[in-house]
């Protein structure tokens, strides 16, 4: 207590008496850790570079110290106030809580930057006018996302929900949709508009995306707020779109939610913070009084399942699930990386006095260990600290399993024929016009010959039974929670997930029933069920060869590569099953679920599960190690096909087939 309150005089003491324009920096101490001795954080527009000792302490608690207090210190040089006229840069002579729009707020939002048909975007000092006749100044934003990822890059490409048949919004406790926003600074506009990556073609040229050092993306969660709490928030006047009548309507936001991505030359795999104002759930460090009425949890929600999603309008019940650290380190054990966030947000709240920003707190912060230098693996493969990191406003429905690092290491260029990362950001996805890998056969639309006309009901038919298996034939499929497209991707039409080209010919169909008995294997094993009675007039049975004979005359028509193997083959490697682990908790989880459980929330099939009751049995091809290990690598994450190495895709192979699951039919063990 004695210490907090020297803190609070030293700061004060600098904020009311000496003036802005003088050269002393307000600074408040901060404790050591493990007896190492870490620089002051400071109250500065002054955007650090790195992390202090350059992520290389051979203790990683003093590292997480680092790493937080530079957490701390980029949020406080960010929220400054803004120069006019000077996209980016703090105005020196104004105090952090003066008035204005913020530097980061004047950064380009992604959304000036990746332009209908690839068109260059304006220069960095230009200012994009408001739509639709809109009325504001400088100060008014355009808020028209409504979930994380509300824009060309969906959730079906990069999931931030667990729940397939509920959409991805946040609503608050006074049933208004929390909106979100994107933003970029600009070393890395420069870094597009330079290589000219706001066009996707260009995006193609490049073996990869290589963002420079100082980079850094913001994402910022807003809600509406009444004036008698405005002065816990950083609020803005914003225009956000109705969800009835889609007209836009002039509301106050309130800042609830922060990220930053921050590259820095000792962070090839970017520094990663989030931030949230600490009225937006309970929490342990929570220091409001009992009164608090929080943002987004409370008994406005009647009934409602706690961090489930809802129907726009429907409040959302949300708690942490991922706790801001309370504790202080173990400095014997020098590579837990644990700091006491709790406390430095505490001491940090308490050196920024009256400012707003007193409201705000760091949940955590993510880094990855430097590699050696003999490592010269692509800086996709990593070992981060802390393992999870999730904000309730951000990752609000998969806080259990959310790695911002993980998650991001897949992103991918708009290259389509082959992967390239991104860079970790998947804002370059952006670029438009989306591509399309020619290499897929469209789900069917329309008929085209006089054979389609013939046959399209039941083309239709095994199309759905691909892509709606259990759902649509649970006498077949009584127990796993699983499709023939959960395998064969894009329901047999693509060439790199054992496609279903050329079935006719390799199984002799119509001549023999070899066809009809292959496809029993996978409902006996792969779908754990039972098989199809193999009868001429089989409806089931007819509507999947149609629809295979549908894929081979497009196959035809778009004249694709017809592929010589059911996956790309990759080199045998040994699998480390606890490799494997590590690697599922970071890039698979978020879809798959901590135990492989898969998502079905509502009752809806999202994500399929990888082990356990709902999943593929021992008989099943893909409890082959090697099998899998193929399919892993050359279309796992979904849509991110090739952003796992091959010793990744056997080590995650190992760990997965090493998982239980049903014996499958005939097994003394069944």
């Amino acid at each position: 207590m004695a210490y907090a309150l020297v803190v609070i005089i030293f700061v004060l003491f600098f904020f009311l008496v000496i003036p802005v324009s003088s050269k002393i920096v307000p600074t408040i101490p901060l404790p050591g850790v493990c007896n190492a001795k870490l620089s002051p954080l400071t109250i500065s527009w002054q955007l650090p570079a790195d992390v202090e000792g350059e992520l290389k302490q051979t203790n990683f608690n003093v590292v997480q110290r680092a790493v937080d207090t530079f957490a701390w210190q980029e949020f406080i040089a960010l929220n400054w106030p803004a120069m006019v006229g000077d996209r980016g840069v703090a105005n020196k002579n104004l105090a952090i809580n003066a008035p204005g729009p913020r530097v980061w707020e004047t950064w380009k939002e992604t959304s000036e930057v990746y332009l209908p048909n690839g068109v260059a975007p304006k220069p960095w000092n230009s200012n994009e006018p408001l739509p639709n006749d809109l009325v504001g100044d400088r100060t008014t934003k355009i808020l028209f996302r409504q979930s994380k990822v509300d824009e060309v890059l969906n959730d079906d490409f990069q999931p931030t929900k667990a729940d397939g048949a509920l959409p991805g919004t946040l609503t608050d406790q006074w049933g208004n949709v929390v909106r979100y926003e994107i933003r970029m600074n600009k070393v890395l506009f420069d870094y597009v508009v330079e290589n000219e990556l706001y066009n996707p073609e260009q995006q193609t040229l490049l073996p990869k995306i290589n963002a420079p050092d100082g980079s850094i993306l913001i994402k910022a969660a807003w809600r509406e707020i009444n004036p008698e709490e405005s002065s816990r928030f950083h609020t803005v006047p914003a225009y956000v779109q109705n969800l009835t009548t889609k007209e836009y309507q002039l509301r106050q936001v309130g800042l609830v939610g922060f990220h930053i991505m921050y590259k820095t030359p000792s962070a090839p795999q970017w520094i990663w913070s989030t931030y949230e104002q600490v009225d937006n759930v309970p929490g342990l460090d929570h220091s409001a009084s009992a009164n608090t009425v929080f943002s987004l949890h409370g008994d406005r929600c009647v009934n409602c399942l706690t961090n489930q999603q809802t129907e726009p309008g429907i409040p959302n019940q949300v708690t942490r699930r991922i706790p801001i650290p309370s504790q202080n380190p173990d400095c014997s054990q020098p590579t837990q990386a644990v700091d006491n966030i709790a406390e430095l947000n505490r001491l940090v709240q308490q050196g920024l006095g009256n400012s707003v920003w007193s409201h705000y707190q760091l949940i955590n912060a993510q880094w990855a260990t430097p590699k050696p230098p003999t490592d010269k693996s692509p800086d996709t493969v990593f070992h981060v600290l802390p393992a999870l990191l999730g904000n309730t406003t951000l990752e609000t429905y998969i806080q259990d399993t959310s790695s911002c690092m993980g998650c991001h290491s897949i992103a991918r260029s708009s290259n389509v024929k082959k992967f390239a990362s991104a860079d970790f950001s998947f804002t370059f996805a952006d670029a438009l016009p989306i591509q399309i890998d020619p290499q897929v056969v469209s789900p069917p639309n329309k008929p085209i010959t006089t054979w389609d006309n013939q046959h399209w009901n039941s083309i239709l038919r095994g199309y759905q039974l691909s892509t709606q298996t259990y759902e649509q034939i649970p006498e077949f499929v009584p127990i796993a929670k699983l499709h023939c497209a959960s395998c064969h991707l894009n329901a047999g039409a693509n060439p790199k997930a054992s496609s279903w080209f050329g079935m006719m010919k390799k199984y002799q169909y119509p001549g023999t029933d070899h066809l009809q008995k292959r496809i029993n294997l996978c409902f006996e094993h792969s779908l754990n069920g039972k098989p199809l009675p193999i009868t001429a007039d089989n409806p089931d049975f007819q509507a999947f060869i149609s629809y295979m004979q549908w894929l081979d005359e497009q196959a035809q028509v778009l004249n694709i590569d017809l592929p010589k193997t059911p996956y790309p083959p990759i080199a045998k490697l040994a699998g480390n099953p606890k490799l494997g682990q590590a690697i599922f908790e970071q890039k698979c989880a978020f879809c798959h679920g901590a135990l492989g459980q898969g998502r079905y929330g509502s009752d809806t099939y999202y994500r399929p599960a990888l082990w356990g009751d709902h999943s593929f049995n021992r008989q099943a091809g893909m409890a082959r190690i090697n099998t899998l290990a193929e399919f892993i690598h050359g279309n796992m994450p979904y849509q991110f096909d090739g952003a796992l190495t091959e010793q990744e895709a056997w080590d995650l192979a190992t760990y997965i087939d090493g998982q239980p699951r049903p014996e499958g039919p005939g097994s003394p063990h069944n």
